[in-house]
């Protein structure tokens, strides 16, 4: 694997302001271009805010919730990969076709392609069910990127299998209270 410059940002959420977050993402983005970063990791749940989550109705988290790839939120990550040449991840609450909701971490790349991770482990709402998959992709800068989700490291197995599966990378977004 060639060296890839990799960084990863902290920030404090807006509760539920989409538009507000991924603002904050566009500015991280332009700083992180300036640097010649190629992949950048977002936190958790950072659009969408994480810790009111826990308090939402279902009906509030399906009203906050976006599919993936399809929603605004993805389209948008993509479309600052693309400008910018750079892998960025961000968290957001997803809704799947059947309205299963999801901790989901979003991976835009600039060839356009977009991966999600399921948080494995999901707990701050009984309303969001765990993911059943680990996570694992090649990425246009040479290297395989594995991500999981705050707690899912908590689980050295998680780790482990993410390296058998070959990932050179790992993505490990999370909120800290």
């Amino acid at each position: 694997m060639r060296s890839v410059r990799v960084a990863a940002v902290q920030f404090e959420h807006v509760a539920g302001d989409k538009a507000a977050n991924l603002a904050t993402v566009q500015r991280f983005v332009a700083r992180a271009a300036e640097r010649q970063v190629e992949i950048l990791a977002c936190p958790e749940c950072c659009l969408t805010g994480y810790w009111h989550l826990r308090r939402l109705s279902r009906e509030a988290l399906l009203a906050l919730a976006e599919p993936v790839p399809e929603g605004p939120s993805s389209q948008a990550l993509r479309a600052l990969a693309r400008e910018n040449g750079m892998t960025i991840g961000a968290g957001l609450v997803e809704v799947d076709a059947d309205g299963t909701l999801y901790n989901c971490y979003v991976v835009a790349m600039p060839d356009g392609a977009v991966r999600r991770h399921r948080k494995l482990h999901a707990f701050v709402s009984p309303h969001l069910r765990s993911g059943s998959e680990y996570t694992v992709f090649d990425t246009p800068h040479g290297c395989r990127v594995g991500v999981l989700t705050c707690y899912d490291n908590n689980i050295g197995e998680n780790v482990r299998i993410t390296a058998l599966l070959g990932a050179e990378v790992l993505l490990a977004p999370h909120q800290t209270g």
